[in-house]
């Protein structure tokens, strides 16, 4: 994150997979917290159906859209979404995909030169397990606030979703904290694995990167 505090996210997915009421979510959550919001969305063409992004700008400037090269995070309902707007990714960036797989395996190697942290969970299929599968944006919602990359804490966001929930709230009750708890378990588990690079590398060991499952 940059040292104004400025977050620049892109929200992106297939029309009817709920980006915008993810999108009013965090805004909203923003908003709450007395941060500046701007958002803007675009639509464009995919083969299978409407393409949809949402420029969320949380304590930035004024201007509407994000330029590529220049989003801090991505949250991606659609791992084809992901792939077609990587390039709105800043060097050192995270992106949140729903997906049990990840991104393609030939991308690792532009990802791995720009340092862009891919965190990938299979948003859907947790979604219909718990009996709500339209719930994926939600259950993404909370899968990316365990990683705190957005400054926008949990609890802040579940009184934000009890607000806006008209209908089936205690559904999607249970899809963020689905969410959350399998995003703190991965952050846990990267943060061990981070401690152990950084003791074999006191002992003079090869330090690699890897990727959370």
């Amino acid at each position: 994150m940059n040292s104004t505090n400025e977050r620049k996210v892109i929200i992106t997915g297939i029309g009817g997979q709920g980006i915008v009421f993810l999108t009013r979510l965090l805004s909203q959550t923003a908003l709450e917290l007395g941060q500046g919001v701007v958002v803007s969305e675009t639509h464009g063409m995919s083969q299978r159906g409407g393409s949809v992004i949402s420029h969320l700008k949380i304590n930035g400037s004024d201007a509407p859209l994000i330029q590529r090269g220049s989003a801090d995070v991505m949250i991606a309902l659609d791992a084809g979404e992901a792939t077609q707007n990587l390039d709105f990714m800043r060097r050192g960036g995270t992106v949140f995909v729903n997906s049990a797989e990840g991104l393609h395996a030939g991308l690792a190697p532009h990802l791995e030169r720009l340092d862009i942290r891919v965190l990938n969970y299979p948003a859907t299929a947790v979604a219909v397990e718990l009996g709500s599968p339209a719930a994926a944006n939600i259950v993404m919602a909370g899968f990316v606030a365990a990683f705190s990359v957005l400054g926008l804490p949990y609890e802040d966001m579940i009184q934000t979703l009890k607000q806006i929930s008209k209908k089936g709230s205690e559904n999607n009750l249970r899809a963020i904290h689905a969410g959350f708890e399998a995003g703190k378990k991965m952050n846990e588990e990267e943060m061990k694995h981070k401690g152990h690079e950084v003791h074999k590398g006191e002992e003079g060991s090869k330090v690699a990167s890897v990727s959370p499952s």
